[in-house]
């Protein structure tokens, strides 16, 4: 009974180091199978495990040395300034994850910075890298956020370039671009457009403002002098005067006009300036209506009729009577030739008769 009882003492002396063994092993372990070596590159949760994204370590205390005990011994013995073991030199597989890191990270910087030189320039997007796979994952990438960060910095600044516009433009009709704004023509444009807004606007305002003035002017005949004014306010002066004054000019060519239904010659009017009689004139001339009066009133008498006044003449009766009684004078006078003539005829025939009666007598 003793012996047994020895027995089992020195089997649960013999378990109890290999289950603490095993638990603590275990307690160090992560997901994730092994290579033939007894590692692998870590890809998930590699913090929670003390790691490194894409670092190549050993389960278990694998990779090794597999001569037995004896190395152990001999490592601690050393202090642990022994050369490194196989287990701590990195495998092709992990040299090339580190490579693949290393190309992301450095595609990924030189992506940013030419996806932000872009955006703030509104180029048109080329995120395409020139290197490896993962140089140019990483270079995408980074494009795509530089491009966003450049645009934003972009439209801050064309915000302000359009104020500076704004501002400078209210001050003077002459631009001068600031030199930070040269270089980049998005806010060179800004600047530019923003400023020839207000001049516009300001512009619009005067030539309406002197084109009144002018036409105002040109009714009455009084040209202003203005000086020291743009061109463009001084242009729109003169076309506002030169059509005031050609309504102006109208009322004398009319007045003229109208002057040719009851005048039957040109009679100058008892006006001082020159220039309004001139007008006056050319209405007078100008009137081919009374020409219609005349010939109607002419071809009236002439006839023979009696004096009617049509009433779409009555504006001129005095042209129309004037012809009229030409033309009554001419019909009377041709009557007149006309009974003459019948007279004549007339004792031409009894002459006629008379002779030959007196030569039968004979």
């Amino acid at each position: 009974m003793r012996l047994g009882v020895e027995k089992v003492k020195k089997k649960v002396a013999v378990l109890v180091p290999l289950l603490t063994f095993s638990i603590a092993t275990s307690s160090f372990a992560h997901p994730g199978r092994t290579d033939s070596n007894g590692g692998h590159t870590c890809r998930t949760n590699c913090a929670k495990w003390g790691l490194q994204d894409g670092q190549y370590h050993y389960h278990n205390g694998g990779g090794g040395n597999s001569s037995g005990g004896g190395s152990s011994s001999d490592s601690s013995s050393s202090g642990g300034s022994s050369s490194a073991s196989p287990s701590n030199e990195p495998s092709p597989a992990e040299i090339a994850a580190q490579q693949e890191a290393a190309d992301r990270s450095k595609g990924e910087k030189e992506g940013y910075d030419s996806g932000y030189e872009d955006g703030y320039v509104a180029a048109t997007k080329n995120a395409e890298g020139s290197g490896s796979e993962s140089y140019n994952e990483g270079y995408e990438s980074g494009y795509e956020k530089g491009y966003v960060e450049g645009q934003k910095k972009l439209e801050a600044e064309k915000i302000t370039a359009q104020k500076e516009g704004a501002a400078l433009g209210q001050k003077t009709d002459t631009l001068s671009v600031p030199d930070k704004y040269k270089e980049n023509t998005v806010l060179k444009d800004a600047f530019t457009e923003s400023f020839n807004e207000v001049v516009k606007a300001r512009d619009e305002k005067f030539i309406a403002k002197y084109s009144k003035m002018g036409y105002e002017d040109g009714l009455e005949d009084m040209r202003q002098t203005l000086d020291n004014m743009k061109e463009s306010y001084y242009q729109a002066y003169e076309d506002g005067f030169k059509k005031g004054l050609a309504e102006f000019k109208e009322k004398y060519v009319q007045k003229g006009y109208n002057a040719a239904f009851t005048n039957l010659k040109y009679q100058a009017p008892k006006i001082d300036n020159p220039k309004y009689i001139k007008w006056y004139k050319e209405g007078f001339e100008s009137n081919e209506e009374v020409q219609e009066i005349q010939e109607a009133g002419f071809e009236l008498g002439d006839s023979g009729e009696d004096y009617v006044l049509p009433e779409e003449y009555e504006h001129a009766e005095v042209v129309f009577k004037h012809y009229y009684d030409k033309g009554l004078e001419k019909h009377k006078e041709d009557n007149a030739q006309t009974a003459a003539g019948v007279g004549f005829v007339g004792l031409a025939w009894l002459a006629r008769r008379f002779y030959v009666a007196k030569k039968s007598i004979s």
